[in-house]
């Protein structure tokens, strides 16, 4: 009965009253017409402007994303799937308090329980950022406890990496692997935390497969630069290294810019 009530309130209302208009004038029935556009113009601007920001993310202009989603954002209609990632490009670029607020409000309001895990995954990296790694580890295990996809293993997966606890990291990669051994984040995830661990050939054996797969990841290329060094190949270490530099590098990489050219000088000094 409400959508019924719909079509006639949105539709044949709106028609009814730009025929008579036509009856009275021409003009003021082209009037009506533009005025009806209008009016569904605005109804929808929401699924607009998210359309429009898809579109620009799609081709790598996450500026103009952001801004197309700031304007679904304001409009107070926006899913919260869409809220989240506008906070996530927010992130991104390294607006981090602008994030968690949005992300902490979001989180709090009456949304489905996938939405809210999407959120809390989302605010885990916010954590990560802030230096929370414990916080942000303990988000993530809470999110994966009813959660599970290949975002959530590559997410923790790093974050155990960073708390330093490699036996459970390892457990988790290996785990992760075997629910997506295709992924870059999980391949990268386990090669790094071979590497850490001192288990060099293993290491290699991910990082190559990875590197096969030609990822877009400047981390991929500077831990697998890392390991090559490692490995008495310095030459190696340093084309994959550049080949870092020549990936874009965000707030949310896992790897700077200073520190990938770092490592270059470094072997760059030690090869004279």
């Amino acid at each position: 009965m409400n959508r019924v009530k719909k079509v006639l309130i949105n539709l044949v209302l709106p028609l009814i009253v730009i025929f008579i208009l036509f009856t009275y004038n021409l003009f003021l029935g082209i009037a009506g017409i533009l005025a009806y556009i209008a009016y569904i113009a605005y109804t929808i601007r929401t699924a607009i402007f998210v359309f429009l920001g898809n579109i620009r993310y799609s081709k790598g202009d996450l500026k103009g994303s952001s801004e197309y989603l700031r304007r679904a954002y304001i409009t107070g209609k926006c899913k919260p799937a869409t809220t989240a990632s506008y906070a996530y490009l927010l992130l991104k670029s390294g607006n981090i308090e602008e994030s968690e607020k949005i992300l902490e409000r979001l989180a709090a309001s009456d949304i489905s329980s996938d939405d809210k895990m999407l959120v809390k995954s989302n605010l885990a990296l916010v954590y990560w950022k802030k230096g929370m790694i414990d916080e942000a580890v303990d988000m993530l295990t809470e999110v994966f406890e009813s959660y599970r996809n290949t975002t959530v293993y590559g997410s923790l997966g790093y974050m155990l990496i960073l708390k330093g606890d490699l036996e459970r990291a390892l457990t988790f990669n290996l785990e992760a692997y075997d629910y997506n051994g295709s992924n870059h984040v999980i391949l990268d995830n386990l090669g790094q935390t071979y590497y850490l661990r001192g288990e060099y050939e293993k290491s290699l054996e991910i990082f190559e497969k990875l590197v096969s797969q030609k990822p877009s990841s400047p981390s991929t290329y500077y831990n697998y630069g890392l390991l090559l060094d490692k490995l008495g190949r310095p030459a190696d270490a340093l084309e994959n290294l550049k080949k870092a530099l020549g990936y874009n590098i965000t707030f949310l990489s896992a790897v700077t810019e200073d520190e990938i050219k770092d490592k270059i000088s470094d072997i760059e000094k030690r090869m004279g």
